[in-house]
């Protein structure tokens, strides 16, 4: 019988948090960080290994990330699309991988079992993109075969991920879910408040 196919994911965690005015990263959750609780749901879910890609601002930040676990990428590009995070993303990943997804940390809360139903589907039937949906609509994170690794990485695609998923929608699979977490976006304080410290007591 042969081993499952690795999967593994990239957090992109590499933004200003301009909009925010403080790191989303370290944002609480609970009894969490928000980059903590992406660790955690990735690995759970049946991810084989983490890279955090961060802006190398904070070093106690990337210690918190190495301390759980996971690997710090650095896109220190000021500016950049979050495409070229994704990028710095793959070339940290451990060699051997299948399938990776893809997690931004401002999508904090997204489930394990939306995770481990996305590697599941992988690895039942791959495909080159597969993406959650939520009563129709799609979220977070995107899980991407490794047949799309050169063109990631090579194609300057003009609205990054978006254009990529969109070249390849006929092969798009669809994996429904019952988490509204794949939705939310938290970019703001008000959405803060409202989505995370009114759910999270």
């Amino acid at each position: 019988m042969n081993p499952p196919a690795p999967v593994d994911a990239i957090i992109l965690a590499a933004g200003q948090s301009s909009r925010m005015e403080r790191p989303k990263p370290l944002l609480e959750i609970g009894a969490e960080t928000f980059i903590e609780r992406a660790i955690r749901v990735l690995g759970e879910g049946g991810c084989r290994h983490v890279v955090a890609v961060l802006n190398g601002q904070d070093a106690q930040l990337e210690r918190l990330v190495e301390s759980r676990g996971a690997t710090v990428a650095v896109n220190d590009a000021a500016g950049s699309e979050q495409l070229e995070s994704v990028r710095r993303g793959l070339r940290a990943l451990p060699d051997g991988w299948e399938a990776v997804a893809i997690l931004p940390v401002d999508v904090p809360l997204v489930s394990a079992q939306t995770v481990q139903l996305l590697v599941e589907a992988f690895r039942a039937q791959p495909a080159p993109v597969l993406l959650p949906f939520h009563n129709g609509v799609a979220g977070h994170p995107v899980l991407i075969g490794r047949a799309l690794a050169a063109e990631v990485l090579e194609y300057d695609w003009e609205e990054g991920m978006r254009s990529l998923i969109m070249a390849h929608a006929r092969d798009l699979r669809e994996v429904r879910v019952t988490d509204p977490g794949i939705l939310i976006d938290v970019d703001t304080p008000d959405d803060y408040w409202r989505y995370v410290k009114d759910r999270v007591r």
